[in-house]
């Protein structure tokens, strides 16, 4: 047998480490605190993992890749996505993922891609044990602390309600929920292992009792997690999941059905008992609470999670049919949403949020990659499913994620499972088989040397993006406080770090407008001029990078309603601007009160008039809107229909006085 080289140690060491460190990861300093942190650490593993691989192909003759039972499907899914992104609407975008969200770009799936095949080349017995007891150390760090949260170890540092849903280092309780479904059925097996162990000597005996204990251990802490996530998606995910695992386990122990059961029907009583004491979506189903609950005013929309999901779903599908082949461009269904968005969007509590993901991951395959992508991600899938009988806790382990992926979209640690538990799958301990790579040797040292260039230059610029968004976020500290010209500075450290991206410009034209009309009121008008000159060419690029943004559109009509302080023509670009929102998304009612909002201060009213009166049709209960049209009636002294449309503004905002006095004004009258 070959010795391992030095180079092969350190890629298992990587991979170990990987799969360890990856979902610990956070940060307080980003702009995202969850997601960046982890995607730079992959991206990061992935740079050192490819460069001692190409480094073993020079000096050890390692073959580039293996046979593996999905390769061909997982380079036709790769070339899929290459294609979607060439012809995409946002390029940047689909390179380099939704900002803020990050994962699903092209970039990632390279990342993601290029550790499956060289993990596949490495594989073997003993690396794919080390990698599943670093995953289950590092779940049951992550659930320790989802648990300690649930009682409120941090209560005092989230925004969020952390102790009614934990997320953990997750960041959201539906990723952490998704994560820990799967290593469940991991902890079970090996649980189910050490009571199944025909070890007879009683030191080796105990040994094997205590391992299975800690991970019997291992599933109760992770299980307890996931009902304290109360992640509906999550928790009926894990039970299906399990549920196929179980059956199978039964069904291939028919001879032994007794016992096996006997053990089955410890993890399914912990199972059972907890789901029924433990506050959780499942139980609050099978027994509805008697005792009454605080429920919200009448007049407060609060639409439930499956009935939004149904409208964005209906959007995505549309969205599909209007671009069948290779849809709009990998990760733009922040942008292209809005071109088929339900109209019933605007009656839901989530009306104004931007929805970057369909939150079903086949149809936003569907929807940015077309047949072509949802096709070829469906045939890995089923490529992965023909060869189950491998490994089954992994094979169900990679169902939970399909399953979650159906009310979700993976994140970045869900997508390095599902990636890599192929490999996982099958695992071979025989030695890679040289190859003959006599040319490379020839040139190993100038080889050597541009690879580790490469290497260090992709890097940097990994830090450098790490860099740039620390910048970034500062500067939206001091946006904030109104500290424009610290703003300023970090904005352009940003944007030197990290060059054309769109979301750091598009903030850096509000700030220099900003700085802009302030040394305008000093009478600085030379400096003013500066200002405004790098705004313009700031909103300019922006809007050759990502000219199907609608939320940079209704940023750019904000910063030249700003400048139009300064000089009155960029009020009408402003205007032009809004506009063009309204037209790419026809359904958005909040665009079209904007619009109407701009012609009011243009004393346009019958144009204002005509635009609140669309954004009512497409939101009947935007009382924001039925307010500013009744004090245009009302100023017009059009009674009637100004005290109609106070009234429903106070049937929608009952806490408005202003609207009231306007009604009490008006029964004074003689109608």
């Amino acid at each position: 047998m070959q010795p391992v080289s030095k180079l092969t140690k350190l890629i298992h060491f990587s991979y170990i480490t990987l799969f360890l460190l990856t979902p610990l990861l956070l940060s307080t300093k980003t702009s995202e605190l969850f997601e960046f942190p982890k995607l730079l650490f992959v991206y990061t593993s992935t740079i050192i993992i490819t460069t001692l691989h190409v480094l073993n192909i020079i000096h050890n003759q390692i073959p580039f890749q293996k046979k593996h039972f999905i390769n061909i499907p997982i380079f036709l899914f790769l070339i899929s996505q290459i294609i979607s992104t060439i012809f995409s609407i946002d390029p940047h975008t689909s390179i380099y993922g939704y900002y803020s969200r990050f994962n699903g770009g092209l970039l990632s799936t390279i990342s993601y891609i290029l550790l499956f095949l060289i993990l596949n080349v490495y594989i073997n017995d003993k690396l794919k044990n080390q990698i599943i007891n670093s995953s289950l150390i590092s779940g049951f760090i992550i659930s320790t602390y989802g648990v300690l949260q649930h009682f409120g170890i941090d209560k005092n540092v989230w925004v969020q309600d952390v102790q009614n849903r934990v997320f953990s280092t997750l960041g959201q309780p539906n990723w952490l929920a998704a994560y820990l479904c799967i290593l469940i059925p991991i902890a079970i097996h090996k649980f189910l292992q050490s009571l199944n162990s025909k070890k007879i000597s009683t030191p080796a005996r105990l040994t094997t009792l205590a391992v299975g204990g800690f991970h019997f251990s291992l599933f109760t802490f992770y299980y307890l997690c996931l009902l304290f996530t109360k992640s509906k998606s999550g928790i009926i995910a894990c039970l299906i999941s399990l549920g196929i695992y179980f059956f199978i386990l039964l069904f291939k122990n028919k001879s032994n059905l007794y016992k096996q059961f006997l053990n089955l029907s410890i993890p399914i009583f912990i199972i059972i008992s907890s789901t029924l004491i433990i506050s959780n979506p499942i139980k609050s189903k099978l027994f509805p609470p008697t005792t009454p609950q605080s429920t919200p005013p009448p007049t407060i929309n609060i639409t439930t999670s499956e009935d939004i999901r149904k409208i964005v779903w209906n959007g995505a599908v549309n969205l599909w049919k209007k671009h069948p082949i290779i849809g709009t461009g990998v990760e733009t269904f922040a942008y292209s949403y809005y071109w088929t968005r339900p109209k019933q969007h605007n009656l839901t509590s989530e009306w104004d949020f931007i929805y970057n993901k369909a939150h079903n991951e086949y149809l936003n395959f569907a929807a940015t990659t077309g047949t072509l992508g949802i096709l070829t991600y469906l045939l890995v899938i089923l490529s992965i499913a023909k060869n189950l009988s491998f490994s089954l806790p992994l094979f169900i382990s990679f169902i939970s994620i399909l399953i979650t992926n159906f009310a979700g979209f993976s994140v970045v640690i869900t997508s390095l499972y599902f990636f890599l538990i192929p490999c996982l799958l099958t695992t071979s301990n025989q030695s890679n088989q040289l190859t003959s790579q006599s040319s490379l040797l020839k040139y190993k040292t100038i080889l050597t040397i541009i690879c580790l260039f490469i290497s260090f230059k992709l890097l940097i610029s990994v830090y450098k993006y790490y860099q740039a968004d620390l910048n970034y976020n500062i500067s939206q500290q001091y946006d904030n406080n109104n500290q424009y010209q610290q703003a300023y500075n970090h904005l352009n450290k940003a944007t030197t770090l990290r060059l054309n991206e769109p979301t750091y410009l598009s903030k850096f034209a509000s700030i220099t407008a900003k700085l802009a009309i302030q040394e305008f009121q000093n009478n600085n008008q030379k400096q003013a001029e500066t200002f405004t000159q790098k705004t313009i060419e700031n909103l300019d690029l922006v809007s050759n990078i990502s000219p199907a943004n609608i939320n940079f559109i209704k940023e750019r009509a904000q910063t030249y309603y700003y400048l139009s302080s300064i000089d009155t023509q960029y009020f009408s670009k402003a205007l032009q601007t809004i506009t063009q929102a309204t037209i790419l998304a026809p359904t958005d009612a909040k665009s079209f009160y904007i619009l109407a909002r701009f012609w009011e201060t243009a004393d346009n009213l019958d144009e204002t008039i005509k635009n609140y009166q669309k954004a009512i049709e497409l939101k009947e209960n935007y009382d924001h809107a039925h307010f500013a049209l009744a004090k245009i009636y009302y100023q017009q002294e059009n009674f009637l229909s100004a005290k109609d449309h106070f009234e429903k503004t106070l049937k929608i905002a009952p806490n408005n006085t202003e609207a009231q006095q306007y009604l009490d004004k008006i029964g004074n009258f003689d109608l």
